[in-house]
């Protein structure tokens, strides 16, 4: 594929840096060709090496609401939300925000991972470090991909799958090859096991992950794989590294007049980018950037999916009359980790393999260890579980309280539409029409653009 990446960078800026004389014969003026450490240590903390775009996996995944009069339109929103299989995605599709700016970011991470070696500043300590760094960024983003635009990983039928282009080069003119989906995996976790042994224990800043950020990672990949033993046991070795949780149940006391107001717009103390939760940072989109999930929109009974004094409820949602809907808005102003890791996930999914290892109860309190920072104490209560089921249902209902419009609900339901136990068919009301998604629809992978069709050189369509 000579020439997506071209198109894919077109218009890409990177402030203080640009990719390296070989890739551009001119230098633009007010850029310069990274050369010291420092220049290749700006690119991570380049905004674009952070940004990923789930927005239409949250619409199928129904995990944001979409207004009446926004259902009344038809368009790629509109399908996806509704689970309109009869319609053509692709002719809505002409570019994808998300597919474009993951190939954005594995650019810079090649750049990082082929170059820093050559930089004239640095400890070899610091060079292995950054390209570690790199590794796992560059991982995060393909990770992104094949879990959006192929099938889940299945061992049967992996290695025959189609998945996504894979680049390693940091030539605008290379050409890529589309692997299978076990390919991708396999390249993924090589990736990350050469990058363990150069992580800090703490990072600069969270732009740059450590070792909790790559364990976190393994953890994740293992349980898309269905290996449960080696997710847990990559969970608990990032929980090592940082199992603190952001205390939500302080910080809605320390805001509680605010929170408690009806004000559509909040701008209270920020946190998410100092997060000691976090593993690494991670914006997700664009859009994110630069007003978080501001806007982002929930029907008026999807608050009952949170217990009654759940403090991440009332300090991001108020109710709101729009036109003839009432809904509930997000209105906390701050750079949200949309597409970072956090500690959360790794409770959960600790919560998960030892329910699935028959050890319901031990589960059971892993899952209220997170409970407990975010449900106000006069309203709290253990929750319980008899067998796997129940137990796995609290689990999925704290992941999408705690990461709504994060892109992991969708993950969520992908991977258990991928398990025999619990795959289901989705049924829902939307005024006067009933809708249903199978766990087999084409709808949950998401399609090539018609961008990327016209400029990937053998590239085959995974959906429509």
């Amino acid at each position: 594929m000579k020439r997506i990446i071209h198109f894919i960078l077109c218009g890409l800026v990177i402030t203080g840096t640009i990719s390296c004389k070989k890739y551009l014969e001119i230098v633009p003026k007010g850029q310069k060709i990274p050369q010291s450490f420092e220049d290749y240590k700006a690119l991570v903390e380049n905004a674009k090496a952070h940004s990923f775009d789930y927005d239409n996996q949250n619409q199928v995944a129904n995990d944001f609401y979409l207004i009446a009069n926004g259902q009344a339109t038809l368009n790629l929103t509109s399908i996806n939300f509704n689970w309109q299989e009869t319609q053509d995605r692709l002719q809505y599709t002409s570019d994808d925000a998300g597919y474009n700016g993951a190939y954005t970011g594995i650019f810079i991470y090649n750049v990082l991972v082929n170059n820093v070696q050559n930089a004239t500043t640095g400890t070899q300590a610091d060079k292995d470090r950054l390209i570690a760094q790199a590794r796992v960024g560059r991982s995060m983003l393909y990770f992104y991909l094949i879990t959006s635009y192929a099938k889940m990983y299945d061992p049967a039928t992996a290695a025959t799958d189609p998945g996504v282009f894979l680049n390693t080069s940091d030539n605008m003119e290379a050409s890529m090859k589309q692997v299978s989906v076990k390919e991708m995996y396999e390249f993924i976790l090589k990736d990350l096991n050469a990058a363990m042994p150069y992580l800090p224990v703490r990072p600069d800043n969270p732009y740059f992950s450590g070792k909790g950020a790559g364990y976190a990672l393994l953890s994740r990949i293992h349980l898309f794989m269905k290996d449960y033993a080696s997710a847990a046991s990559f969970a608990e070795e990032a929980l090592k590294q940082n199992s603190e949780l952001f205390d939500y149940v302080n910080y809605y006391n320390e805001n509680k007049v605010l929170a408690d107001g009806t004000s559509p717009s909040i701008n209270i103390p920020k946190y998410e980018f100092r997060n000691p939760e976090n593993y690494n940072f991670h914006y997700g989109s664009s859009y994110m950037q630069v007003q978080g999930m501001y806007i982002s929109m929930l029907r008026e009974s999807d608050s009952a999916q949170y217990d009654k004094g759940d403090a991440r409820f009332k300090v991001n949602f108020t109710k709101r009359a729009l036109g003839l809907e009432t809904i509930w808005t997000y209105r906390r102003r701050d750079d949200v980790n949309a597409a970072g890791l956090r500690t959360p996930e790794m409770y959960y999914v600790k919560a998960e393999c030892l329910a699935r290892a028959g050890k319901i109860a031990e589960a059971m309190n892993v899952l209220n260890t997170v409970r407990r920072k975010r449900i106000l104490p006069e309203f709290y209560a253990d929750v319980t579980a008899t067998d796997l089921a129940g137990a796995i249902a609290l689990i999925r209902r704290e992941l999408k309280c705690e990461y709504r419009g994060t892109g992991l609900v969708y993950l969520d339901l992908r991977r258990f539409n991928n398990d025999p136990q619990f795959r289901a068919t989705i049924t829902k009301q939307e005024g006067d029409k009933t809708y249903s998604i199978t766990p087999d629809s084409h709808l949950w992978i998401m399609p090539f653009s018609l961008n990327a069709m016209a400029y990937g050189e053998g590239l085959i369509q995974n959906s429509k």
